[in-house]
């Protein structure tokens, strides 16, 4: 009889395999990585973003007056305007804002699970409208400049809070009632929240018209709501505000230089980038409205996970390729808080980190080393250029820094001249407000700079700030004490003339400084001049600075860039006579050796000698003198 067993012919028997775990996207996952989420915005905003934060502040306003709430609703949507405001006011602390600020981006997401009843294994789809609002806000840039409209960077956020607590409340609601609350919606909340009311009664009566019910019934709820959406904004212009175009009555609540309905084909191929977020979060919400409670299936398949995966990646890259990121901003926004903060070492320090600065951080180091008595040591040892700002608009120096340049260089009037101008286009912020203060004190109009310290005493952070300048006005002595005041005070020494800068600052800056105007100069204001005669690269100008910045500096050595610079201008001019300067010998050989390294490769252009020179005197005006070149000053 033949042997069937298969140990005895010699023949393995097969050891059982245990299956092999495959990854799957468990609630407990899902939970931890929408935390996950919310943390890293928090760590990005309060951290990485904390200067853009605390310039978004200072490019606000709220008061805590009456005649303020007023100014707010004098177009539609004004109460969103007036709550982000409020808010807004607490990135003053960017870590306190951040928090904030994602808190209420978490409750967009929780209210979008409950409203459109998600369950937890689709939690992650309710995490596109945050991104989507946080988007809003993290790709304007250099936008935050040219906002017209108050609140901004809450608005949209708040809005949809609001909106979403409305349909909570009418989901719940039987056929005949859901009418008479999406008409009190829309009549009642279109002047407190704009088009904010009108988006929410369309998703009220689409999410209704996608449920159970008298068909018939649920398309004539969205008949009215779209009856209202048309009609609303139409009536209430010229009867109710007379402050918005009527274009933009349908975009109330929503950046006007985003929807401004232009018809230039450059505007919209600018800025439509700006509207995609906005675009996205509603396409959004119609969605949710239409495949609510619609989610079938519990089993964890291939195609779920998936599906989660692919949540996973659309979440991370619309996060990030929606966050503007540019170094030089960036900088420009340190630099402008660590001059208000009178941290001149770390607004030079902020010079050196960006290899193609734009104008506005090379004028801020510019002025760090003047206060701190550098600038003919140091001035040419930092990166220079006028690298143009990455921005989908021509950005203005008068708009990003030119109100602090011209503060600093003792050029008062001016200062508060644009602070007012700028008022009147965007509305007044706390920069504004401060530098009024300051420039009005500075210039000794101290009427004038109290009536903007009574406005900032009715803030939250910054009546403190008010007190303290409120006693300088009324004691002269605690302003000539006092650096920020005593310091730009040493340039108000130039003749009184009517001009005008034509919105270029720096040019203006560049033209004022150097054409002898100064009356009795301080030897600040000497060293300034001279310091504008150098980038201007003029024969003439440089003598005539020197000679000023000689006859109020009686110093026994020279600065190492003005000697450089009266070795290489001697050179340039034979008829000059510099034989009764004393030079560092250290100096006059590097100039030599400058020389010599020309005459080699005189055969080339600028650009191409340029790398073969960087390295042994890129730290020297000679350097400056002929390689840098094509500055766009404006």
């Amino acid at each position: 009889m033949k042997n069937t067993n298969p140990n005895e012919a010699g023949v393995e028997q097969a050891v059982p395999q245990k299956p092999k775990k495959s990854f799957s996207f468990s609630e407990k996952i899902i939970k931890r990585l929408t935390l996950t989420f919310f943390a890293v915005v928090w760590l990005l905003l309060a951290f990485l973003e904390s200067a853009q934060l605390f310039r978004v502040h200072d490019l606000s306003l709220f008061l805590f007056t009456e005649q303020f709430f007023k100014e707010m609703m004098v177009a539609p949507a004004g109460l969103l305007s007036y709550i982000g405001c409020f808010l807004i006011q607490f990135f003053y602390y960017p870590a306190l804002g951040a928090a904030i600020y994602v808190a209420l981006l978490f409750a967009v997401y929780y209210l979008v699970r409950k409203v459109f009843a998600i369950s937890a294994r689709w939690s992650l789809t309710a995490l596109l409208p945050v991104v989507f609002l946080l988007a809003s806000n993290m790709f304007m840039g250099y936008w935050i400049y040219y906002n017209k409209l108050q609140g901004l960077f809450y608005i949209a956020v708040v809005g949809t809070i609001f909106v979403l607590l409305a349909m909570w409340a009418c989901k719940k609601l039987p056929m005949w009632a859901k009418f008479i609350f999406v008409a009190l919606w829309s009549v009642v909340g279109y002047p407190f929240f704009g088009i904010y009311a009108l988006v929410g009664a369309f998703l009220m009566a689409l999410q209704a018209l996608c449920g159970k019910g008298n068909i018939a019934a649920r398309v004539a709820l969205l008949l009215l709501s779209l009856a209202l959406a048309g009609a609303l904004p139409a009536l209430a212009y010229g009867n109710l505000y007379t402050s918005t175009s009527q274009p933009l009555m349908y975009a109330a609540g929503i950046p006007a230089y985003q929807f401004s309905l232009a018809t230039e084909a450059w505007y919209i191929k600018r800025v439509w980038m700006l509207w995609m977020p906005f675009v996205l979060l509603f396409v959004t919400m119609v969605l949710f409205a239409i495949f609510s409670d619609r989610v079938e299936g519990k089993k964890v398949t291939d195609r779920y996970t998936m599906c989660q995966a692919a949540l996973c990646a659309i979440i991370v890259l619309a996060t990030w390729g929606f966050w503007y990121s540019d170094s030089n901003f960036t900088t420009e926004l340190k630099q402008h808080r660590a001059m208000w903060d009178e941290d001149w070492e770390r607004v030079a320090e902020l010079g050196k980190t960006s290899c193609a600065p734009t104008r506005l951080i090379v004028m801020n180091r510019n002025i760090a080393l003047l206060h701190l008595g550098r600038a003919g040591e140091e001035m040419f040892h930092y990166p220079d250029g006028s690298a143009i700002p990455e921005s989908t608009m021509n950005v203005r120096l008068v708009q990003t820094g030119g109100k602090m340049a011209y503060y600093q260089y003792g050029r008062f009037n001016f200062c508060y001249r644009w602070c007012v101008e700028d008022a009147v286009e965007y509305g007044w912020k706390v920069e504004y407000l401060k530098h009024a203060v300051r420039s009005m004190i500075a210039s000794g109009q101290y009427k004038t700079a109290r009536r903007y310290v009574e406005i900032l005493k009715h803030t939250l952070f910054h009546a403190s700030w008010a007190e303290k300048y409120e006693k300088m006005i009324y004691n002269i002595k605690l302003a000539d004490k006092a650096p920020e005041i005593s310091f730009p005070r040493l340039m108000f020494k130039y003749r009184d003339t009517l001009d005008v800068d034509e919105s270029h600052v720096e040019a203006y800056l560049l033209n004022q400084m150097t054409s002898n105007l100064f009356v009795k100069p301080t030897p600040v204001c000497a060293e300034a001049s001279l310091m504008h005669a150098l980038i201007r690269k003029d024969t003439q100008l440089f003598w005539n600075a020197i000679v000023e910045y000689l006859n109020t500096h009686k110093q026994l050595r020279i600065p190492t860039h003005y000697q450089e610079a009266l070795l290489l201008y001697a050179n340039i001019d034979r008829r000059a006579d510099v034989s009764k300067f004393k030079f560092d010998k250290k100096i006059e050989q590097r100039f030599r050796d400058f020389s010599k390294l020309t005459s080699k490769y005189r055969g080339m252009t600028e650009e191409q000698m340029a790398p073969y020179f960087k390295d042994d005197f890129g730290d020297t005006y000679w350097y400056f003198y002929f390689f840098i070149r094509d500055i766009k000053s404006n």
